[in-house]
């Protein structure tokens, strides 16, 4: 895990404190066990055996272990608590607050420069704010910031050199840790960085775009033989519906029955540009079994799956076990499950697409071929463009897929329903969102400002997708990122983490694999990014 991410998933299971931080209040003794929550998580990924035998919800004892065993301890508990102490504020206060923004960047490690520069620095502000309060003013540290960032760019300048953006727009070839990476090799979080100027015309990777052939296939609610038609957003006849909600901390694990809003923070959905204020919604209906509410649409393709996996190693996951109409609204039932196929609470994002072409696949659909148990076979897209498939149905099921020139292949590891969206750009099709698409074994990409994503392979199955200005530079409202297996191995890859509210725009994705066993795994991987325009 890297620092922030051990921090962040430490915060997310730790409501009080992560409050605390956000208002300011936060203490030493908030500090500490925070810091005693993240030896425990970095603790997780050494390998000890007798931690992994303990409740994986049973934190005070994970702990109590950690600091009693000579494998998981960490190496030093006090500079553990003040790399806490840095990075906390930045991962719950920067993303609401531009006043608050200043200091907590000045009060978190500066990543582009040494620590000959930080560790003088820090030194500096704390001396500052302890001794003259009326210097913890935002607007004065503004000014202060201006000049420190002036004298970086001063002593930074002689060895910069201009990079030219690519020539077209193709994913950057995975990096392998144990090969000597690029000069240039971004760190683990991205800083704000230069937009790169979006294309002039919306071509794919290749300069051409994909196939424009419309699928047919199955509607959830009728026969083999009916077209796929769109969903329709009240009072939006120029573009079509989209929308994407994911759980904060803590909502998958709302008291059974009672309808909650999704964190607003982290849901966008098309019916806002009509002035609509309605939120998309969950109830919990019992053990890993959620009844979603998406306002305003009907019809559409939706995906589902685990979203923000901190803590949980194995390969769990996260589906759509069905939808269906509510007036206006379209309801969603989301299923979530252990490694085991048991139920299980787990957050998760759900996306909701009505244009472009789709395959809702339920036991048949004209188009499809099926060639084996779980082996599926499209015959009516193809060609340069990026496939997205999730599985459909009450029991759990890992599909992925693999575009070739004049069909898609779908591979699951059991017989199952899926749904399969395709596009040569964006997954909603509307080019007014900030989007991108990656396709890791075929090496393309696509992005609505023409960026290419660096892909770093960290360790076996695990990978880190840098984006350095696709994100929100006003953090709100949050991206949502889909993730999917893709090729011909018996694979299934879902999302780690992804942060862009840390150092926006830049968005850092971290993915996972595993094979069918559950143990980590290398494979090819599809991802789709959206966000609010």
């Amino acid at each position: 895990m890297t620092p922030e991410s051990s921090v962040a998933a430490a915060l997310d299971t730790m409501p009080e404190q992560r409050q605390a931080i956000a208002d300011g209040v936060a203490t030493t003794e908030t500090y500490e066990a925070v810091a005693g929550r993240v030896a425990v998580f970095e603790a997780l990924g050494k390998g000890c055996t007798d931690l992994a035998e303990i409740d994986a919800e049973d934190f005070g004892l994970m702990q109590q272990h950690v600091f009693t065993c000579a494998l998981c301890k960490p190496a030093d508990p006090k500079r553990l608590r003040e790399r806490v102490e840095y990075i906390a504020p930045g991962l719950v206060a920067v993303p609401e607050d531009e006043e608050r923004r200043w200091l907590a960047w000045l009060n978190s490690p500066v990543r582009t420069v040494s620590d000959v520069v930080t560790r003088p620095v820090r030194a500096l502000t704390d001396l500052i704010t302890k001794n003259s309060p009326v210097l913890t003013d935002p607007q004065v540290w503004k000014v202060a910031a201006a000049v420190v960032g002036f004298v970086v760019f001063l002593v930074a300048m002689p060895s910069s050199e201009r990079v030219e953006p690519p020539t077209r727009n193709e994913a950057q070839s995975v990096t392998d840790p144990t090969e000597t990476p690029p000069g240039n090799t971004p760190p683990p979080l991205a800083g704000p960085s230069v937009s790169v100027a979006p294309p002039t015309t919306g071509t794919n990777a290749t300069g051409t775009n994909a196939s424009g052939t419309n699928a047919t296939g199955v509607n959830a609610t009728g026969g083999p033989n009916e077209p796929v038609t769109g969903g329709t957003s009240t009072g939006d006849g120029k573009i079509g519906a989209w929308a994407y909600a994911t759980t904060s901390f803590g909502q998958y694990d709302q008291p059974v029955g009672q309808e909650v809003e999704m964190d607003r923070r982290w849901q966008w959905g098309t019916w806002r540009r009509n002035g609509v204020e309605r939120y998309v919604t969950l109830v919990r209906q019992g053990e890993g079994a959620y009844l979603v509410r998406v306002p305003e649409v009907n019809g559409g393709t939706v995906h589902a799956e685990l979203s923000i996996g901190w803590g949980y190693y194995q390969p769990f996951s996260c589906q759509t076990e069905g939808t269906r109409a509510d007036g206006r609204d379209l309801l969603v039932d989301v299923a979530c499950f252990n490694p085991n196929g048991t139920r299980k609470n787990l957050p998760f994002t759900v996306v909701f697409v009505s244009d472009g072409p789709a395959v809702r696949y339920r036991g048949g659909a004209n188009g499809v071929v099926r060639t084996g148990p779980g082996q599926y076979e499209v015959t009516t897209l193809g060609g340069n463009g990026f496939a997205m498939v999730s599985p459909v149905g009450q029991y759990p099921a890992r599909c992925r897929s693999t575009v070739e020139a004049a069909r898609i292949k779908v591979a699951c590891d059991t017989d199952s329903d899926w749904n399969l969206t395709y596009t040569s750009n964006a997954i909603h099709h509307d080019l007014s969102a900030p989007a991108a698409q990656l396709e890791t074994g075929s090496n393309r990409s696509w992005s609505s400002n023409g960026e290419t994503p660096t892909v770093t392979r960290t360790a076996v199955g695990r990978y880190d997708v840098q984006y350095k200005s696709i994100g929100n530079p006003k953090v709100w409202p949050g991206e949502a990122v889909l993730v999917s297996a893709s090729g011909p191995e018996p694979r299934y890859c879902r999302i780690w983490a992804w942060n862009g509210y840390s150092y926006p725009p830049g968005v850092l994705v971290q993915v996972y694999c595993y094979d069918q066993a559950g143990a980590a795994a290398d494979s090819t991987f599809a991802l789709a990014y959206l966000r609010s325009p």
